[in-house]
């Protein structure tokens, strides 16, 4: 019941702060609207308000739209959306993944100024890590990886789990610049954490990351850990030093699922691991310049993701619909704030960047087609543009249904 809630809460958020983009910026180029929907499918409620709108909430949280005079058919009324220039009508369209971007900004904030963000002070070096044996101190501020620069945690591990084996990172240190010669750290995991009880770790799972080996194998959050490899668990210590001691081979878990024992086979990842940290910072200039990095950090790394799925280094297994959003939603809402806010943020980016896409039938598609018309001083026949953007919905309701079937069938696996 929580996860549904909690999905719907952030779902409707989202998309109300992407069509409010949308009609705040059709009402300011006085252009009519008469509908504004959040959620598809059958009406819960509506209404009509001022300037002839009327407000829909609707039973799906998977979408949204408002409908504007001569958007979709040939009217060139004065209030159409026909009859605006191409610089108004690119706003009106623009302005809806801008709102989404905003509220990412918004959230991070949030986020920051409760949390706080890490920054690139050292405050703790593990002496036993290669790290430490490089010559990196408390107290030093790391100013680039590789001779890129780096001003977050985010910047930071990004750019050092770019490199397999050795890197350089570049310190301040009491006003001296040093160049430090880095070997990479490595752990085996399995993506499993523990339910924590009066300041204890249990050897009962609080969260099962997604597509990791433990919930690829069938390990589910409420599993109790008894035994691996035949040896009783009884601490959390025991369980990620034995899976951290596997050296990748296959680990066999004995696991209590309401009372019956499973016995299932895991196979550990072998992951970069860092030997410091770095110390968190609150402040109200931080939270601002914080959240608008972290913003743009996520929109580079959706770019990645794009390249990487086009050269073929990951498959469409990467992709998450709604189902697996919604799994990532009640897992995130379990654990706590700070990953559900922080979830809530990335989801509202991921419909920000996608609706930019120039995708037929979604934003970035139509900016396209007014950019031309801007360029070429002529618009393109709306029955022409009506028919790519007939055929662009076609796919995407193809890919929308193949995405949907992934999830089903991961969720079936996982039960």
């Amino acid at each position: 019941m929580i996860t549904a809630i909690t999905s719907i809460i952030i779902f409707s958020l989202v998309i109300l702060i992407h069509e409010m983009g949308h009609f705040l910026a059709a009402r300011k180029a006085d252009i009519d609207v008469s509908e504004f929907s959040v959620g598809m499918g059958p009406v819960l409620f509506k209404k009509k308000g001022k300037r002839e709108t009327t407000y829909f909430i609707k039973a799906l949280p998977i979408g949204g739209y408002i409908k504007m005079e001569g958007e979709d058919e040939d009217s060139f009324s004065e209030k159409s959306f026909n009859a605006k220039s191409p610089f108004k009508r690119f706003m009106v369209i623009f302005m809806g993944p801008v709102m989404n971007f905003a509220l990412a900004i918004g959230l991070f904030f949030i986020i920051v100024l409760a949390y706080g963000i890490g920054g690139t002070e050292v405050e703790f070096v593990a002496e036993d890590s290669q790290e430490y044996a490089s010559g990196l101190r408390p107290g030093d501020q790391i100013l680039a990886i590789n001779d890129r620069r780096v001003r977050y945690w985010e910047d930071l591990t990004n750019e050092i789990t770019q490199h397999e084996q050795n890197y350089t990172m570049t310190v301040n240190r009491d006003g001296e610049t040093i160049h430090l010669s880095m070997t990479q750290n490595y752990r085996y995991i399995v993506g499993i954490s523990p339910i924590e009880v009066d300041g204890e770790f249990t050897t009962q799972m609080a969260n099962v990351n997604f597509q990791f080996p433990a919930d690829l194998a069938g390990i589910r959050v409420g599993d109790t850990i008894k035994k691996i490899n035949g040896s009783p668990m009884t601490s959390w210590d025991q369980i990620r030093d034995t899976i951290g001691q596997s050296n990748g081979k296959t680990l066999l878990f004995e696991v209590d699922r309401e009372g019956a024992i499973l016995e299932i086979e895991v196979q550990p990842d072998r992951q970069i691991s860092l030997g410091f940290y770095t110390a968190l910072d609150k402040s109200i200039w931080t939270a601002i310049t914080g959240s608008v990095h972290r913003t743009i950090f996520y929109v580079r790394l959706m770019f990645q993701l794009i390249f990487m799925m086009i050269s073929g280094q990951v498959g469409s297994e990467a992709i998450a619909g709604p189902v697996g959003i919604i799994s990532m939603v009640g897992e995130a809402a379990r654990i706590g704030w700070y990953p559900l806010l922080n979830l809530a943020a990335f989801i509202s980016i991921n419909l920000g960047f996608f609706n930019l896409l120039p995708i037929p039938a979604l934003d970035g598609s139509r900016l396209i087609f007014i950019a031309i018309e801007g360029i070429r001083g002529k618009r393109i026949p709306p029955e022409k543009e009506g028919y790519i953007h007939f055929v662009g919905f076609m796919l995407l309701m193809g890919l929308m249904f193949f995405v949907l079937y992934q999830d089903i069938i991961r969720l079936l696996s996982r039960g």
